[in-house]
């Protein structure tokens, strides 16, 4: 894989009129010699996270089975973990983890990898904070909690990704959003030993799946339940509830702007790979970067989110278009970036949890490279994500000419939907209080990040 950044189009230009995003440049070899390439580069088909998923999941499962049938109370796996975590081993995650404290994380200007991408804030911004606090207030019942997903800025993060939706379609959307943001942080934090509660607690968190997963299929693919006792709906937990009005509220969308099943499909993966992340987290195992593929796609919700493209646009396109071989790979790649990107920024954040799971430890154990080093794989990686991702979007503009101006309009608007996804995550990590990192941004673009 190349450093060299890809050509791609630029909006407004034909397919012959191409500009090339500027070159990203490799760290200085002269800075404390940190500069070396990964020994070991990453093959495109392991970032597209082609790892050995049936054997993941048979692990996975057969502990959840484990668990499920176990006759000790609840809790007793997580206060099993940590004393063999702390009396017998320091696990390579932690190891990696503490590797990186003190040491400085240099993130170039990212910006040019989406300079020709469309982007935006919806100016119904502010309407829309209003609304999502409200219904943190809502269905969040803890306070502690409620501040916590506040300070999130959801209205802000919808708006950026949406910022051509209607107010009806993008009201929805952050209803999405606060389920995918709630249900994780619910899971996948930081460990306190004086309160179990999901995120220690396997059995407890697999219950909860569970029940999101029969909600979800029940009310969005009902042929796909499981029978319940007395023929009732199943519940929604708690923690799950902000998914509730969601539900008639796409299936009212006009035909053929929202596949259903599909879109169940990647709330279902959304669920259900969270459990192996815990997995991971909790036995204290570092994932190779082929096992991190396998659930990191799902536990983003970036499928999910691009299932939801036509219907935020209003738009209905045909068929063999909206979900051809292009509109499968620019699904891959709109997934691919935010998480490479996230990783990145949320890197200070997870050092200080203790939180493994991220790209960037993950590839120093397994390959031995230094941050610096990682750190230019990972923006290499995106740059050929966006290369990829712009091939795909100008073959299915070549397919969307066989169709009237109509249809080409739907598709541009489609492509678009993309885009402004992938650019709006990438402002949010950039400048969203939940990473932290505004302070350390410098004149350039760059972030100098203390770890």
């Amino acid at each position: 894989m190349s450093g060299t950044p890809p050509n791609v189009l630029a909006k407004g230009l034909t397919a012959s009129s191409r500009i090339v995003r500027p070159e990203y440049r490799a760290p200085s070899s002269a800075r404390n010699n940190q500069d070396a390439r990964v020994a070991t580069r990453l093959s495109d088909e392991q970032a597209a996270g082609t790892g050995n998923v049936p054997g993941l999941i048979k692990r996975t499962l057969t502990l959840g089975l484990s668990l499920t049938a176990t006759a000790h109370p609840v809790g007793f796996l997580d206060r099993f973990l940590l004393l063999i975590t702390e009396k017998m081993l320091e696990s390579r995650g932690v190891a990696a983890l503490r590797g990186l404290q003190g040491k400085l994380l240099r993130i170039p200007d990212l910006r040019p990898i989406y300079s020709n991408w469309t982007s935006g804030l919806n100016p119904s911004c502010d309407e829309l904070r209003t609304f999502v606090d409200d219904n943190i207030d809502r269905y969040v019942k803890l306070e502690k909690d409620r501040v916590k997903t506040k300070a999130i800025d959801l209205g802000w993060f919808t708006s950026l990704c949406y910022p051509s939706a209607k107010m009806d379609r993008l009201k929805t959307m952050a209803l999405v959003s606060m389920t995918f943001f709630i249900f994780d942080d619910t899971i996948d934090k930081e460990i306190d030993d004086e309160a179990p509660d999901f995120a220690s607690d396997f059995n407890a968190a697999t219950r909860l799946r569970q029940e999101s997963v029969n909600y979800t299929r029940y009310h969005l693919s009902q042929d796909c339940a499981k029978p319940t006792s007395g023929n009732e709906p199943p519940r929604i937990p708690q923690e799950f509830a902000s998914f509730e009005p969601v539900v008639p509220l796409m299936k009212a969308a006009p035909p053929g702007q929202i596949d259903l099943e599909r879109f169940a499909d990647d709330m279902q993966e959304f669920i259900e790979m969270n459990a192996v992340e815990q997995t991971f987290r909790l036995s204290g195992k570092l994932p190779t970067v082929e096992e991190y593929w396998t659930y990191r796609h799902g536990v983003g919700a970036s499928f999910a989110y691009c299932t939801t493209h036509q219907y935020v646009n209003d738009i209905c396109l045909p068929g063999n278009l909206a979900w051809c071989d292009e509109v499968k790979t620019m699904r891959l790649e709109a997934s691919a970036q935010p998480i490479t990107c996230n990783d990145l920024y949320s890197l200070k954040k997870e050092v200080m949890e203790g939180t493994p799971t991220n790209l960037v430890p993950i590839m120093i154990a397994t390959s031995g490279a230094s941050l610096d080093s990682v750190v230019h794989e990972l923006i290499e990686q995106m740059y050929a994500s966006a290369k990829r991702f712009d091939a795909a979007a100008d073959s299915l503009r070549a397919k969307g000419r066989e169709y009237d101006a109509n249809v080409q309009e739907q598709v541009e608007m489609f492509i678009k939907a993309f885009e402004t996804f992938q650019t709006g995550c990438f402002e949010f990590f950039m400048n969203s209080k939940r990473f932290g990192l505004k302070d350390y941004k410098q004149e350039d673009g760059s972030y100098l990040v203390p770890l």
